[in-house]
């Protein structure tokens, strides 16, 4: 059923893809599917699919339903809590396979709305099933925030007082730097702590499918549409967690802003207009003034969001606390028996103190398991067990640096010194200087090939390493004329 090319393509899709035999046995999942679902260090090719998934989780397989029935279930929306512990929220379409007309299998293809991480245990309180709408799990609070470093905690400081409040709070940083666990412990230290806390990921739904997912739909508002309350409705008395809101269609800003202002919600194909109350938390990857600049955002739903406004600082801006974090993630890593014993060689921490984290915590963590993995007998991380991948990325950032030194900062800056101090940085004549666009594009372009050596030329892997999709990549590389031999 399965060609080598069919796969191929999924392994690169930025969305879920799963496919079981006729029998229920799964045949194939792409690595997105399995990360989210927590079976990327788990045997999946070859389980029943109802080993996967326990059914009480999700009411009912919807795959076991789709092969039985024999017909798509498409558009189908499910909130349910993953083996690594992680509420998710996805919507999945599920296709019957036929081989000449007789029924083969079924592929599901999955877009996450939201995906939060849960400390395991339980709240200690309530033994009961907790009343309908509230939750009985912990999120992640202040006290999970690891770190001592002055910016850090003048940042908690300020996240502290904003979840006293029931003021609408945006939040930016890069990429890995902990935008959702701010977000979690502003939840989980405020009024609304015992009510809903539902995310939504901006990127990862399609324009067409994310209105009716906030705002629900009404019956006969598109085909087979029936009666579904919105995650607006679902978060009522709650708090909703609007991720990447920097990349929601600006047509759609518009209706969100319009909600906000009259705290009213109306489905989709209804005239019924439906109060409710919900606090937003936004998370943004850039500067909201940026992307209000760039058409991202728009300038009056900032206003409006932007009550609170906290900038969660990259890692290379805390520097010491990198030991504290390294320490940490060893302590709490599957090998916790030994995990006290484990030491961290001086020259790998002296090199985790001097590179600069483009991945920030998140690729901290990820080195820090890599090396473990790697550990063998060991009970030390040492040089040679750090990831390849990692001890590629500081080799190319000390070249870089050998190559272009520091420059010194002048005194009181003018035209003049800062034209000098680009030739000088550029090495170049001032008779053969380029744009600095065109200087740009070669960089990018040396580090994709560069990336795409360490992975011996595998593209999926390659956008990966670097956090963007391989159609993201693929366009790239077509875009700066770079081959996959290359």
């Amino acid at each position: 059923m399965l060609t080598p090319s069919m796969t191929a393509i999924w392994d690169d899709m930025c969305i879920g893809v799963a496919v079981v035999d006729a029998d229920g046995i799964c045949e194939y999942m792409n690595d997105i599917q399995r990360r989210v679902d927590g079976f990327h260090r788990v045997p999946v090719v070859g389980q029943h699919i109802t080993s996967l998934y326990v059914p009480h989780e999700l009411e009912c397989i919807p795959t076991i339903e789709c092969l039985q029935k024999s017909e798509p279930l498409l558009k189908k929306s499910y909130f349910y809590k993953t083996t690594n512990n992680y509420l998710a929220s996805t919507v999945t379409d599920f296709f019957p396979l036929f081989d000449h007309g007789k029924k083969d299998g079924v592929i599901a293809f999955t877009i996450w709305t939201g995906t939060t991480s849960l400390v395991a245990r339980k709240r200690r309180q309530p033994k009961a099933a907790p009343p309908k709408g509230k939750t009985s799990y912990e999120f992640y609070t202040f006290d999970s925030l690891i770190g001592e470093d002055p910016t850090l905690l003048d940042v908690i400081r300020e996240a502290r007082t904003a979840a006293q409040t029931s003021s609408p709070v945006m939040i930016w940083g890069e990429s890995g730097t902990g935008k959702e666990l701010f977000a979690q412990a502003i939840h989980a230290g405020g009024e609304r702590r015992d009510q809903p806390l539902i995310p939504v990921n901006c990127a990862a739904i399609p324009e067409n499918l994310l209105e009716g997912i906030l705002f629900g739909t009404a019956k006969g508002a598109y085909t087979d549409a029936g009666d579904k309350p919105g995650l607006f409705e679902e978060a009522d008395g709650g708090t909703m967690l609007l991720d990447e809101l920097n990349s929601m269609p600006m047509g759609l800003q518009a209706k969100l802003l319009r909600v906000l202002q009259e705290k009213r919600v109306r489905r989709i194909g209804s005239h019924t207009e439906i109060p409710v109350d919900v606090r937003i938390i936004s998370i943004l990857n850039e500067d909201p003034l940026k992307a209000v600049e760039e058409g991202l955002l728009r300038r009056d739903l900032f206003y409006r969001l932007a009550v609170v406004g906290i900038s969660v600082p990259a890692l290379r801006s805390r520097r010491q606390d990198i030991p504290l974090l390294t320490r940490t993630f060893i302590d709490r890593s599957q090998l916790r028996p030994l995990a006290s014993s484990i030491d961290i060689e001086a020259d790998v921490m002296q090199m985790f103190q001097d590179y600069d984290w483009p991945g920030n915590i998140r690729e901290l963590l990820h080195v820090v398991e890599g090396s473990l993995a790697l550990l063998g007998g060991r009970l030390s991380i040492e040089m040679e067990g750090l990831p390849r991948h990692f001890r590629e990325a500081c080799a190319s950032m000390e070249m870089r640096s050998d190559t272009h030194p520091s420059l010194p900062t002048p005194t009181r800056p003018n035209e003049d010194t800062l034209q000098r101090d680009y030739y000088d940085y550029a090495d170049v004549k001032r008779s053969s200087v380029v744009p600095l666009k065109t200087c740009l594009q070669e960089y990018e372009a040396q580090c994709i090939r560069n990336v795409l050596r360490v992975t011996g030329g595998n593209v999926a892997k390659a956008a990966r390493i670097m956090e963007i999709t391989g159609a993201g990549l693929r366009y790239k590389m077509k875009q700066l004329d770079i081959k996959d031999e290359d």
